[in-house]
């Protein structure tokens, strides 16, 4: 009897489940970008149309530009962690599409106020701090869905979104630059547009969905707890978590109070040049990204986030020796070069390492970070600004930088971390 000469592999057999698993979750991963990209593109709008109405509109002094910048960012101080214990308890898909909804309200709030002409400053600090609120919640909450539709390749999946989060934010404040001929009410109504896009296309992410069954064993409060002690024991959550508060403080602050007031005092800008400067770092970021997906990410990311640092530390100290606005333009773009390095190391480091059933507090940690610290920074930058000027305060943030680089570098384990 005639035997076939060559038997199939099976080993080598498609497997049409597997197959059609793979292709629901690249579809899950595309949808869930489209939703980030729609929350930062808004994100971008309002820190650009925030900062204008600040120094442009009401031309408030350095002091209320920085309380008024803390105010916007001050809720995340005390929310991000329990929106992280409220992430690890609900369907974060659900919670993102409810969340992206809820914060169209303020922006249409804030419309209605610039349009009535009562515009003022309380205005501003009411709304920043509503919507600061909501992105306490949006923030652990994305990060968790991120977890659930990344497939193997964690660090692949966090610099494609990095790209999608920064490139969005660029083009959103870019479009803020057109304030100048089409006004500040066209901008919010976009901005309240591009929210909405960003809750449909989480729609159609089907994911992993969970829905609690039983009562969680603990507390959100003790949940919190465990997820700070979890951070504190374990080396790659610890070291990060250090830069990133470093980031917060010494970076971001100073980047929405310090840059604007620049623009505004030293080059005599209008809000399409304050537009490209607060573009230019998410640019760079894109960038930055797309050259570490071409080389197929970093190996050592701990040594990269600190040579990232030092990078944005000398960018930001460039900016203080008072250059032409381009040398502005041109520095800011190599911090956001830097800022990439640094953002993808870092997060791919924590998203590793986060435990599956502690992810949403673990995560929060992280950003906590970035935007709990934020307020110090702001708060101080403004205050400092008044006193010494705002190019003496940056050259004071990037020396203060600097330092915590050096000490990174010598009496802790980053430089070998993978």
């Amino acid at each position: 009897m005639r035997q076939n000469a060559r038997m199939p592999d099976p080993s080598q057999r498609s497997d049409p489940a597997a197959a059609d698993a793979g292709r629901r979750g690249d579809a899950d991963y595309r949808w869930f970008s489209v939703g980030v990209s729609s929350w930062f593109g808004a994100f971008g709008m309002q820190s650009a149309i925030f900062a204008w109405l600040l120094v442009g509109e009401l031309e408030a002094p350095a002091r209320w530009v920085g309380i008024a910048q803390t105010s916007n960012m001050l809720p995340s101080l005390f929310l991000l962690l329990v929106g992280g214990a409220f992430a690890d308890r609900r369907d974060p898909r659900l919670t993102l599409i409810r969340l992206h909804v809820l914060m169209a309200v303020p922006v249409l709030m804030l419309l209605l106020v610039v349009m009535s002409g009562r515009l003022h400053i309380g205005w501003l600090m009411a709304l920043g701090i509503a919507q600061g609120t909501i992105t306490a919640f949006v923030t652990p909450a994305r990060d968790t869905l991120l977890s659930r539709v990344a497939g193997g390749d964690m660090m692949r999946a966090v610099t494609g979104m990095t790209l999608f989060q920064f490139g969005s934010q660029s083009l959103g404040t870019l479009l803020v630059g057109t304030a100048r001929w089409v006004g500040s009410p066209a901008i919010l109504c976009v901005q309240a547009a591009v929210l909405l896009l960003g809750a449909l296309a989480t729609v159609f992410v089907r994911g992993e969905v969970r829905t609690l069954r039983e009562p969680p064993a603990h507390s959100p409060l003790s949940g919190i707890a465990e997820g700070l002690r979890l951070v504190a024991r374990t080396p790659n959550l610890r070291v990060p978590i250090g830069l990133v508060l470093a980031v917060g403080t010494l970076f971001v602050g100073p980047f929405l109070v310090l840059f604007p007031i620049l623009v505004r005092d030293h080059y005599h800008g209008t809000e399409l040049e304050l537009a490209l400067v607060l573009s230019l770092f998410p640019l760079g970021t894109i960038v930055g990204s797309g050259l570490i997906l071409l080389r197929g990410g970093i190996a050592r990311k701990g040594l990269g986030a600190l040579n990232a640092l030092t990078l944005g530390a000398l960018a930001l100290g460039a900016v203080g020796l008072a250059p032409p606005f381009w040398g502005m333009v041109v520095a800011t773009f190599v911090w956001g070069l830097g800022g990439s390095v640094f953002i993808n190391c870092s997060r791919t480091l924590y998203q590793e390492a986060a435990p599956s059933a502690r992810r949403g507090q673990v995560l929060s940690v992280y950003q906590l970070g970035f935007m709990g610290a934020a307020p110090i920074g702001a708060l101080v930058a403004g205050f400092a600004s008044e006193g010494v000027g705002p190019l003496t305060t940056i050259l004071g943030f990037a020396t203060a930088m600097l330092g915590v680089v050096t000490l990174a570098w010598t009496v802790s384990d980053a430089p070998r971390m993978r």
